[in-house]
């Protein structure tokens, strides 16, 4: 009987162990970069109130001060997180001002930690608002000081942890609905003419902007055909393809990315270099007329 016992008791332990569900995953976006010691010290906030947390990095690169760029960056990666992830967003250019620092829970179920200033907007235009906290419950905090230059470290850190260990959203302060948001400006079709919004450059120089393929479709586009591009008053003539190598090293190509949105790229170069460095929030022109088949 004993020996029984003992066979059984390692199974039912590890059925109580599997059944005991992981924290959730927080994923961290900010403009920090990695040269300096600001990345490191929000994870180590955020380990230091829940040393079992898991942690992983979406991006430390966005632009300094951009919150245009970072807000596409996270909502675009957001979207394939799965539901309770927790994601800890800093851009923060007013840090220390009266901006108010607030988790968002949107539709799916996923919680976003940062400054209301505007970097959620895609977040919310995309995942859709559950609800909306201001966080002010100081026992969130960081327990030493909170300094007015690094609200990333004192507040959505560990604002984000006490989350993760399964405290209550509503824990956190008072519901709000007053979120911040930018203005994108729509992707027009007229009179032979896209006009669109450059939504971000990525470390290749790729251009991605707010047109769509459904645009595309409707002007006619067809493969092999080539368009003029304009942006800040700099204009070249790009190929639209499938592939980045459709077209010889160093020429532009224009074509739908891995997101169902048009991309100004150049084969092996940098494609923001011929548009005078033109990033996030740039205006794109693409004639559509007047340009023929190359096949």
């Amino acid at each position: 009987m004993r020996k029984s016992f003992c066979l059984f008791f390692p199974f039912f332990f590890f059925v109580l162990s599997g059944c005991s569900s992981a924290p959730p995953t927080i994923a961290l976006l900010t403009d920090y970069g990695t040269q300096d010691h600001y990345a490191g010290e929000l994870q180590g906030v955020i380990l230091s109130v829940n040393p079992a947390a898991r942690l992983t990095t979406i991006s430390h690169e966005v632009p300094s001060y951009d919150i245009r760029d970072g807000s596409f960056i996270l909502a675009t990666a957001a979207g394939d997180f799965p539901p309770g992830t927790i994601f800890v967003a800093v851009v923060d250019p007013s840090v220390g001002s009266k901006r108010r620092a607030i988790i968002v829970e949107t539709l799916d179920k996923k919680y976003f930690v940062g400054p209301d200033n505007g970097l959620f907007t895609d977040v919310i235009r995309t995942l859709g608002v559950k609800r909306a906290f201001e966080i002010k419950n100081l026992l969130w905090f960081r327990t030493s000081a909170i300094s007015a230059t690094f609200h990333g470290r004192d507040v959505f850190g560990p604002a984000a942890a006490h989350l993760s260990k399964g405290k209550s959203v509503e824990d956190a302060g008072p519901l709000i609905s007053d979120l911040q948001q930018f203005q994108r400006a729509e992707a027009v079709l007229r009179e032979g003419r896209i006009t669109g919004e450059i939504l971000h450059r990525d470390r290749y120089g790729n251009l991605i902007t707010n047109v769509a393929a459904p645009m595309l479709a409707k002007a006619g586009w067809k493969a092999g055909m080539t368009f003029d591009c304009t942006a800040r008053a700099r204009t070249v003539r790009g190929k639209f393809a499938d592939r980045y190598s459709a077209v010889p090293l160093g020429e532009y190509v224009i074509l739908l990315n891995s997101h169902g949105l048009l991309e100004i790229a150049r084969n092996l170069a940098n494609a923001a270099a011929g548009f005078d460095n033109a990033a996030a929030g740039d205006t794109l022109q693409i004639n559509t007329s007047g340009t023929a088949s190359t096949n």
